[in-house]
């Protein structure tokens, strides 16, 4: 009896090696197809990392991957579409991400003072039709670039109200669309703290603030969200 239903099962579990064996070709030959699209539009070599977000019953295949020109993880590619497959991703956000910090924060300094600022990368992918070199200033002035920004001010003892309007005035001058946080650091060694490798996990560090301003902007580069949270330091 055992003899006999082993017989029965192993053309069944053929096929499914079979079947097996065949999605892995399929799937390496998207992953190879997605690799191809990365190398011809930026010029670089780039390296397969790892599935993003669930693929299970998707009509798209998402993948982090790794520049190996620049020696950069964690970029997002993704290929939607059957017959016409449109491609992808995120890499502007890392390539530009110097030139979105500096101009942010010439205007930042400005109006509020010294302050660190940091661009986080978005883990999503950008419309398909944004080139490859795409300026700073066409990023920053795109609705769907979604640039969050945490601005931590140095001082905020006097008038930060009055200061952080002047900001998102020179934000929309400038006409970028932004959003995020700025925040007041409860005193120098809560600054000092924060730094570009853990700005992200601040509430896991420590970090405290006295008060923060968290905001957004609409696709015409308006201001349709602020909320002041912490207490608010005299004018």
């Amino acid at each position: 009896m055992l003899l006999h239903r082993g017989l029965k099962v192993c053309p069944l579990a053929g096929v499914l090696i079979l079947l097996m064996s065949g999605l892995c070709l399929c799937r390496k030959g998207e992953e190879n197809r997605m690799v191809a699209y990365m190398e011809q539009k930026y010029g670089e070599s780039f390296a397969v990392m790892e599935s993003y977000a669930g693929q299970f019953g998707k009509d798209y295949t998402m993948l982090r991957m790794r520049s190996i020109s620049r020696n950069q993880e964690g970029v997002l590619v993704r290929a939607s579409g059957r017959a016409d497959i449109a491609y992808q991703d995120n890499y502007l956000a890392y390539l530009l991400k110097e030139e979105i910090e500096y101009r942010l924060a010439q205007s930042a300094k400005a109006s509020l003072g010294e302050c660190k600022v940091f661009y986080k990368i978005p883990d999503l992918v950008f419309p398909a039709e944004f080139p490859a070199d795409m300026e700073a200033d066409a990023f920053l002035r795109h609705p769907q670039s979604k640039v969050r920004v945490y601005i931590y001010v140095r001082d905020c003892s006097a008038d930060i109200q009055k200061r952080v309007d002047d900001f998102f005035s020179q934000m929309q001058k400038q006409k970028y669309i932004i959003g995020g946080v700025i925040s007041c650091p409860m005193d120098e060694v809560m600054y000092e703290m924060i730094t570009e490798e853990n700005f992200r996990g601040d509430v896991y560090l420590g970090y405290q603030s006295v008060t923060e301003a968290v905001f957004s902007m609409d696709e015409l580069g308006k201001l349709v969200y602020l909320e002041w949270k912490g207490e608010i330091p005299n004018e």
